[in-house]
């Protein structure tokens, strides 16, 4: 009876690390992929910001960022305001 209990044990500490082992095999987050990332970000707002628009770029006493924008293209600016809004709230 004891023998059968110990190979319980043995046995169920066996299936417990290979679960362990599965999570600790996982693929690292890499500096690379967040740096793709991060370019086509940037690549992206450049696209947007080709066209005739004008950002002034305010930060208050508190650490709050306000902007101006203009141009000539309504849509445009509204585009623009979206992607500030996303990127610096």
């Amino acid at each position: 009876m004891k023998f059968i209990a110990v190979f319980l044990i043995i046995f169920l500490l066996l299936c417990c690390n290979k679960g362990t082992d599965v999570a600790l095999k996982q693929k690292p987050v890499d500096d690379k992929s967040n740096e793709v990332q991060y370019r086509k970000e940037v690549d992206e707002l450049k696209k947007v910001f080709q066209s005739e628009v004008k950002i002034k770029l305010k930060k208050d006493a508190k650490g709050l960022y306000n902007w101006e924008i203009a141009g000539k293209d309504v849509h445009e600016i509204l585009k623009t305001n979206e992607i500030m809004r996303k990127k610096l709230d």
